[in-house]
């Protein structure tokens, strides 16, 4: 009796089991589509750039913060000169003030000789030198802590700038990290996708940024000689009106000037569009793509066109705007107009349908 109650218990619990649903997997794994694929090696790369600017801008934080360090201590040194300096030269001023050294100059009529009066003139002169001395020592000594002060300022104000920015790029890099993460974690795809990511990683540390550098270095030459190109050639100026004369260039005619430059930039090319410039190139197995405007800068003395990036790619991928950012900082893709004909300067640019306009006036 006892065997088969058992036996009962033990297939009513057997046939529970079957019956109950699995325990459910915690994430549902799935394989990503091709285009989810590239967004996930996309966020890759620009976890890797914005990493590089976190740790750059923390590197920038530590010199600015010993900079201040340096400065307060400057400026500690600098009130003791300014110190010595006011008690020497409120001496002088005193003097000056009570009429000490008119009395000096009295002793000029007491001396019974000419050789005497020489003597003492040269004396008086030398007291009047010692005088000033003092004088220009407190003085120099006043504007020096004063601009050590304001130095300090501007550190402290630069330093505050950069900890805000630096705060808000880790911020983003951990929301973009944990992202990739979740989205990783479900996809049976997980390994070949971080394979991928490192390779493209690798790719555009070893190949990529050497590469770009070599084409904005050119383009950053190309563009500050590109009024005196245009001005040579007659077909590009408009000098109907002598005020306000007109230059317009293709993008043919600007990718044949480019293209004279140098080798590299052969495999460069531009188009004007409606107020937006686009290049691309490719060089071996590496593909290159930026995308801009012409700007205008404003100067007292003299205007400037500046080219502006938007957009930049890697071989189909876009790199963040701290890369941007970066490269920009590094070179300065623009022309003065006046450097090259004093007497022309740049009021305004723009471009569409192919061609780039720039407007001069005549600035005597």
């Amino acid at each position: 009796m006892t065997y088969k109650f058992v036996a009962m218990m033990l297939s009513i619990l057997l046939l529970t089991q079957i019956t109950l649903p699995l325990p459910s997997i915690s994430a549902e794994e799935k394989t990503p589509t091709q285009d989810e694929a590239k967004d996930l090696v996309q966020k890759g790369l620009t976890i890797f750039e914005i990493d590089k600017e976190v740790a750059r801008l923390n590197e920038q934080d530590a010199n600015i913060v010993a900079q201040i360090k340096q400065n307060e201590q400057d400026i500690i040194k600098q009130n003791s000169n300014v110190d010595s300096t006011r008690k020497h030269a409120g001496k002088v001023l005193r003097a000056y003030y009570t009429g000490d050294r008119d009395s000096i100059w009295m002793l000029l009529f007491t001396v019974s000789s000419f050789t005497d009066a020489l003597r003492m003139f040269e004396y008086l002169q030398m007291i009047i030198t010692n005088d000033h001395r003092a004088l220009s020592a407190f003085t120099e000594s006043f504007k020096k802590l004063k601009s050590l002060r304001t130095e300090l300022d501007s550190s402290r104000v630069e330093l505050q700038k950069t900890k805000d920015k630096f705060l808000t790029q880790r911020e983003r890099l951990v929301k973009l990290q944990e992202e990739l993460d979740k989205q990783l974690a479900v996809s049976t795809q997980a390994q070949v996708i971080e394979a991928q990511i490192k390779s493209l990683n690798d790719q555009w540390k070893q190949e990529g940024i050497p590469l770009f550098r070599e084409y904005l270095n050119s383009l950053s030459s190309a563009f500050r000689e590109l009024p005196q190109y245009v001005t040579k050639e007659s077909k590009f100026m408009d000098l109907s009106s002598i005020k306000n004369p007109v230059i317009t260039i293709s993008d043919k005619d600007f990718n044949t000037y480019i293209h004279s430059k140098n080798e590299l930039l052969q495999n460069l090319n531009f188009e004007f569009a409606d107020g937006a410039i686009i290049a691309k190139g490719k060089k071996d197995h590496v593909q290159i793509a930026l995308e801009g405007m012409f700007l205008l800068k404003e100067h007292p003395d003299m205007n400037e066109v500046l080219f502006h990036v938007d957009k930049l790619e890697f071989n189909g991928f876009q790199l963040p705007d701290t890369t941007i950012e970066d490269f920009m900082k590094e070179f300065q893709l623009g022309f003065v107009p006046k450097k090259i004909v004093n007497y022309l300067d740049v009021v305004s640019v723009e471009t569409k349908n192919g061609i780039a306009v720039v407007k001069l006036k005549l600035s005597l």
